[in-house]
């Protein structure tokens, strides 16, 4: 593991917390190394006060690396799982941002009535809930991820993957702004789009 790479993934969750698209221990980075593993952040880390310590190492099938002895959480399965299906994304990120997880919690109407809003978001999916850190969930994510950016897990929250681990956070912020637009819209008499 590289020094500068596994920092990025630091400035990245300040960045997450500082936005408010992350609170206490809820959420998960995830970012392909060049040597080909995938770091991701541990069981209980806190994404907005990360040090390399809260990173644990993965090979390329999701299996922890030689040597990694930190702890996965239950979404690292979701972050390999769109890595082996997405070989473009550098990094996956699973986040609990309020009105981003409130969108999930809303069902597919509102994504249905403000589609135009998501458009730029390069495609946002409902996926049907699945209970947490189940092989089911992190498939079905894996396969909306083939061909969008966003997936929305019914009743639990957003996914998003990214170029690179800046990019996938850029996605986060601009979901959240999404879902905020949404539920303001939604909140003025029901404009709509």
């Amino acid at each position: 593991m590289k020094h500068n790479e596994l920092q990025r993934i630091v400035s990245a969750g300040r960045r997450m917390y500082e936005g408010g698209l992350a609170t206490g221990a809820l959420g998960t980075i995830g970012v392909r190394l060049s040597d080909g593993t995938i770091a991701v952040t541990g069981e209980r880390s806190r994404l907005g006060f990360l040090e390399e310590a809260d990173l644990a190492l993965l090979d390329g099938n999701g299996v922890p690396a030689p040597g990694s002895d930190r702890e996965t959480g239950q979404d690292a399965n979701i972050v390999s799982a769109v890595m082996a299906a997405r070989p473009e994304a550098g990094s996956v990120i699973r986040f609990h941002s309020p009105y981003a997880t409130a969108l999930a919690h809303a069902g597919r109407r509102p994504l249905e009535d403000y589609a135009a809003l998501l458009e730029h978001l390069g495609g946002v999916y409902l996926v049907p809930y699945y209970r947490p850190g189940t092989a089911g969930l992190a498939g079905a994510v894996a396969e909306v991820m083939r061909r969008d950016r966003v997936a929305l897990i019914e009743r639990q929250g957003p996914v998003v993957w990214g170029r690179d681990v800046e990019d996938a956070v850029d996605q986060a912020e601009a979901v959240e702004a999404a879902a905020k637009v949404i539920f303001i819209l939604q909140g003025n008499n029901g404009a709509r789009r």
